[in-house]
């Protein structure tokens, strides 16, 4: 019986839900400010094997939404993310990686069941996507912009791409970024990764989900 800690879950995900959710490999691109919320309620749920890649280390300038992080510790961001995380579960099996996801490191994320893109590069999300895709791995994807955010499940064999449902999007430049809308939008992106990983299954694959937090309204765009 699982109990105690997942008892208020259980209800949602059942007992071979919430045993899914312990046994999946979720990858994390980017431990920024959508990658260290996903990754504290993804740990939260259950989840116990991460695969954990980003190049930086903390800046202060990070530190208005990217909460795990301190100017004081000077280790990478995904080492960093990974004591997080065991802090959380000490039984969590990390793999870290402090570089980018770029040509030539693909192979990072070939033990992953899910993917979670929490990028800030459309180049670098854009590489991934293709590498999602080709290697059968579920993508889902979160960004966002000042009060503006995006959601999309991109499942190989029954969807899109991600690139065929963001390739339009605008090139990289520094975008406004406040904690609370960016934890709102890592929210529903680990949402989404803990219904699917669970076999509860979500309505959203194939869809662009768009968030306004201004206006507190969602729009869902079909492909």
């Amino acid at each position: 019986m699982i109990g105690g800690r997942f008892e208020r879950q259980l209800p949602i995900f059942g007992e071979e839900g919430q045993q899914k959710l312990m046994s999946v490999t979720v990858g994390v691109a980017g431990c920024g400010g959508l990658g260290v919320t996903l990754i504290t309620e993804l740990a939260e749920a259950g989840v116990s094997h991460f695969v954990l890649a980003d190049p930086d280390y903390p800046e202060i300038s990070n530190l208005n939404r990217q909460f795990i992080y301190a100017m004081s510790d000077p280790r990478p961001k995904a080492q960093i993310s990974a004591q997080w995380i065991t802090a959380i579960n000490p039984l969590a099996e990390i793999e870290v990686h402090a570089e980018s996801f770029r040509e030539g490191t693909e192979s990072m994320f070939d033990c992953c069941d899910i993917i979670a893109d929490c990028l800030d590069s459309i180049k670098d999300r854009l590489r991934l996507a293709d590498y999602a895709y080709s290697s059968g791995k579920t993508l889902v994807h979160g960004g966002v912009c000042g009060l503006e955010g995006q959601i999309a499940v991109s499942v190989p064999g029954k969807t899109p791409s991600l690139r065929e449902m963001i390739g339009t999007s605008k090139g990289d430049s520094e975008v406004p970024s406040l904690g609370a809308a960016v934890s709102a939008i890592a929210s529903l992106q680990a949402t989404e990764i803990l219904k699917i990983a669970s076999g509860l299954g979500t309505e959203n694959e194939g869809k662009l989900v768009t968030v306004d937090l201004k206006s507190m309204t969602m729009e869902k765009i079909a492909f």
